[in-house]
């Protein structure tokens, strides 16, 4: 695989599984399958975020005209399980939108600086790019502290303080570019939980000392990605993350070849 720019999701997978990685992220990989509903989902939940943020949607009308010229029904049309789960997924998305339009996150004193802000840097000394995008920035003036949301859908893993996971230090990485714009001392990665009758906040503040006895490690597995060419077969069929990903080569391939069927 030919590539010099790598997401936080491509770290994460290579450190879990380098097979897993090149079965993912291959052209013929899980990157080019038609996205599942629950992905579709996100992505407008995601856009709908966008615009509460940016105070374009604030009332259940605004809301309900956004969902209705926005939601992409073509692409949730032909998903398993036919209406039902398109209404479904219909219903959740305008319940966790609304829910979150009747009390968006914004900590006294903060400041919206930008929504859906995407970061690109070079890794120093390297032949490799690292990009992300910040669902929403938040700089705090009087604290000179920045915080940068990101939200989900399902509930985020905890991970060891003395341990940061390789997203954290990446995303602490890509900060570093907003200090001119925001000369923050204080950098906090808040992970929002939101949901139809819920939001939770876990909020994490990046230090210096410990991405800097472990930032070597995300590099040398940068370079690693970026030189990858063959990757050797497990032993056994164990591995999880493996198992996963051929699960949905295989959904793939029965959907591509399944036959076409026009109706009057």
């Amino acid at each position: 695989m030919d590539r010099t720019l790598f997401s936080p999701a491509m770290l994460e997978a290579f450190r879990a599984c380098k097979r897993a990685y090149a079965l993912a992220y291959s052209g013929q990989g899980v990157t080019s399958r038609a996205a599942s509903a629950s992905a579709v989902c996100k992505r407008f939940i995601l856009r709908g975020l966008c615009q509460i943020n940016r105070g374009l949607v604030t009332t259940p009308s605004q809301l309900q005209k956004f969902m209705g010229q926005h939601w992409p029904i073509d692409k949730l049309a032909d998903q398993p399980g036919g209406k039902d789960s398109a209404t479904r997924a219909f219903l959740y998305a305008y319940k966790t939108l609304l829910n979150y339009a009747s009390r968006p996150y914004l900590p006294e004193g903060a400041q919206v600086g930008a929504v859906a802000l995407k970061v690109r840097s070079r890794v120093p000394n390297s032949r490799v790019y690292l990009e992300d995008v910040f669902d929403l920035v938040l700089w705090h003036p009087q604290d000179k502290k920045l915080e940068i949301v990101l939200f989900h859908l399902k509930p985020v893993r905890a991970q060891s303080v003395q341990w940061p996971s390789p997203s954290t230090l990446v995303r602490q990485h890509l900060a570093e570019r907003l200090k001119v714009r925001w000369p923050f001392e204080k950098l906090v990665l808040t992970m929002v939980k939101i949901g139809p009758a819920e939001m939770k906040e876990s909020p994490i503040t990046a230090e210096d000392s410990l991405y800097r006895l472990h930032w070597p490690e995300i590099v040398k597995s940068l370079e690693e990605m970026n030189d990858l060419t063959e990757v050797a077969e497990h032993e056994d069929d164990s591995c999880v993350y493996c198992r996963a990903i051929e699960s949905k080569l295989v959904a793939d391939n029965a959907v591509n070849h399944s036959p076409i069927t026009l109706t009057a």
